[in-house]
């Protein structure tokens, strides 16, 4: 995950998700790691299967983790999903 652009999940709706995505890779980027926190976990998870269906094959899984981190006192269980663009 070195030269990958980090895309953290939030309160945005998923549609400006899938519009950030493509300008990201538009800009130039070849990987990208969505992240999700806590309740954003399926948020990622929902965002992934949008841009397959969307973007079809021009996307590829490269990596999926999950784990815990701990914010502000808490500890709060995240996934980590890495694509990569097709050309």
């Amino acid at each position: 995950m070195d030269s990958a652009r980090i895309l953290n999940i939030g309160k945005k709706p998923l549609e400006d998700y899938i519009v950030e995505v493509i300008l990201i890779f538009q800009e130039g980027s070849d990987k990208l790691v969505l992240k999700g926190v806590g309740p954003n976990i399926s948020k990622a998870v929902d965002l992934y299967n949008m841009l397959v269906s969307r973007m079809g094959s021009s996307i590829e899984l490269v990596n999926v983790g999950i784990g815990s981190e701990k914010v502000r006192g808490r500890i709060k269980p995240y996934i980590v999903i890495e694509i990569r663009r097709k050309y």
